[in-house]
């Protein structure tokens, strides 16, 4: 197991020719596979175009080099579609917001650890309160390119993987609240009746979130799905506007939406 930081800047050396082939600048994540599928090598020839290692090539992952058979697995981009396009999406992971499926912002990514074959077994989150966490792999629903998706400590991996297909398209990957309690036919006769249980989870808020939004400002316009606004960009939000989020299933849009 190695944390990100212990890889780059590594020297990638060619048994066969017993030279330095150039030094880890970077990694390529295969966010549906939760895996580094690449690294990128800075040769010294960036005019030439970026280099790629797949991680599947790499012979050995030592403490002080990278070892591969040969330069011949040292790729350009163009002879490498499928790497190309994980270079496009540029899901980074490291650096991401960190949300639980029910909505609670959890904190934020600041390493990964990566096992030998390259998946990422862990990611370590620094929390909102300062604490430093780690959470394994089983825990993690969706590697997004802006927010990284885990259960919630007392939940099932294969819930939340349920949950996970209800996500909606957005500037940022949210969970989809309103089909989160239609898979609860208790929350589902609440619905029905305008109330909501109070032992459902999925149906209250997070007090002191909620308590944290009151009085911020909105840094963008949040709109329902069918164009209606729920909060214009600098506008305050309120109970009112709370509310109207949830409803609509933009509770997590409007918590990564604050100035």
């Amino acid at each position: 197991m190695k944390k990100s930081a212990e890889i780059l800047g590594l020297p990638v050396i060619s048994i066969l020719e017993g030279k330095e082939l150039g030094t880890v600048k970077d990694l390529v994540v295969d966010a549906s596979g939760g895996a580094v599928a690449a690294l990128i090598v800075d040769d010294g020839k960036w005019y030439l175009g970026a280099k790629l290692l797949p991680f599947g090539a790499i012979t050995g992952l030592g403490e002080y080099a990278i070892t591969v058979d040969s330069s011949e697995y040292i790729l350009s981009v163009v002879k490498s579609p499928e790497l190309e396009q994980l270079l496009i999406e540029n899901v980074k992971v490291i650096g991401t917001k960190v949300l639980t499926k029910t909505g609670r912002i959890q904190g934020t990514v600041s390493e990964i650890v990566i096992d030998d074959t390259g998946k990422i077994a862990a990611c370590e989150i620094s929390e909102n309160n300062g604490a430093i966490s780690n959470v394994p792999a089983q825990r993690i629903v969706t590697f997004g390119k802006s927010v990284l998706i885990i259960t919630d400590e007392d939940q099932p991996t294969h819930i939340a993987a349920a949950m996970a297909k209800t996500m909606e398209k957005h500037d940022i990957p949210v969970v989809n609240e309103r089909l989160a309690v239609q898979t609860t036919p208790t929350s589902a006769v609440a619905v029905q009746s305008g109330k909501e249980t109070d032992d459902d989870p999925t149906r209250k808020f997070d007090e002191k979130h909620r308590k944290f939004l009151l009085g911020k400002k909105a840094s963008r316009r949040i709109e329902t799905d069918n164009g209606m606004i729920i909060v214009d960009q600098g506008g305050e939000i309120t109970e009112e506007v709370l509310q109207k989020a949830k409803l609509a299933g933009k509770f997590v849009e409007l918590s990564m939406s604050v100035q």
